[in-house]
């Protein structure tokens, strides 16, 4: 069985707003006890409507939002309150790849530049050494060595993300986080990125954390699956299982909304009402419960946990679910 890279234990990210000489200070409670371990070189999606605290769950795990509380160890070590200088010669296992690029690529300077700083950052090789290592790892991600002598701006978003890939893979790191990371790409381009990281997986043994709210693509990279409402997780399994017989009502409703490619099969799409209630005042009991066309009074009023519905790993926290059902 591989190891567990990455592991993360009730972690809780609240964001203080306002708050004043007349006015109490108030919480975005995005996210609000999350549980979940990585496995080396495997894949877990992370899905969600946008503002369930996917993003966040991932750039707390990487610290790079000092968690509220709870635990995160990295190869069973407790990083959990490890300074920013602590944490420097750990950056080179952890690493991020952000939704859009051209935000995390600096445009005054050559890619050549972008992708040698990680090397010289941690006082890595000599310059003309980082020079070879910056070719080969463009190369390697599918772009000529002359793109090394070229600005972000002359890139297209594919090739730019193809980028923010290679830098993320520099120093060889064993996890990475893929935040919405072909989320602002065609759909013809996101399969060319979906298969070049799996193929650095295999070769690289990676651990990565692909956060998306598309859910086809994320069955096509995913080894499992958690599900996201409203800053806590409300159902995680293999990923076959997952989208075979899901359980929780709300995975039901995203699993139903994905196209099928055969005309002929429609399928029986679940509408769900209302909006996603605000993360500054979450509902008693079950957050999903006034979305829900199956919540009980027991729904409103006790807030489910995750249980085993099988030995397999599948878990849901719903009151209306219960084990090899």
């Amino acid at each position: 069985m591989s190891e567990v890279v990455l592991s993360i234990r009730d972690l809780k990210q609240h964001f203080a707003i306002g708050g004043g000489l007349f006015s109490k200070k108030k919480y975005v409670y995005a996210v609000d006890g999350v549980s979940l371990d990585i496995k080396t070189g495997e894949t877990l999606g992370l899905v969600g409507e946008s503002g369930c605290g996917k993003s966040t769950v991932g750039r707390t795990l990487l610290k790079l939002y000092e968690p509220t509380s709870g635990k995160i160890f990295f190869e069973g070590r407790d990083i959990t309150d490890l300074s920013v200088k602590e944490m420097a010669n750990l950056r080179k296992e952890m690493q991020i790849i952000f939704q859009d690029p051209m935000e995390s690529l600096n445009s005054r300077h050559t890619v050549g530049g972008i992708m040698a700083e990680p090397f010289e950052i941690h006082g890595i090789g000599t310059p003309e050494e980082r020079r070879v290592w910056v070719e080969e790892l463009l190369v390697k991600v599918g772009l000529p060595k002359t793109a090394a002598d070229r600005y972000p701006h002359e890139f297209s978003g594919g090739q730019r993300q193809r980028i923010g890939i290679a830098r993320a893979i520099a120093l060889k790191p064993k996890i990475i986080v893929c935040d919405e990371a072909v989320s602002a790409l065609d759909v013809s381009v996101q399969s060319q990125i979906v298969n070049l990281l799996l193929d650095l997986q295999q070769e690289m043994n990676l651990a990565l954390i692909f956060i998306a709210h598309d859910l086809s693509v994320v069955k096509h990279i995913s080894d499992r699956i958690a599900v996201m409402y409203l800053g806590k997780i409300v159902e995680i399994g293999d990923a076959e299982t997952l989208y075979r017989t899901p359980k929780h009502p709300y995975t039901q409703a995203l699993i139903s909304a994905i196209p099928n490619p055969d005309p002929r099969k429609r399928n029986k799409r679940i509408i769900l009402k209302g909006d996603v209630p605000s993360p500054m005042d979450p509902p008693d009991g079950c957050h999903f419960n006034a979305r829900c066309m199956h919540a009980t009074d027991i729904c409103r009023q006790t807030r489910p946990e995750l249980i085993a519905l099988d030995n397999q790993g599948h878990q849901a926290a719903c009151h209306l679910v219960q084990p090899d059902d």
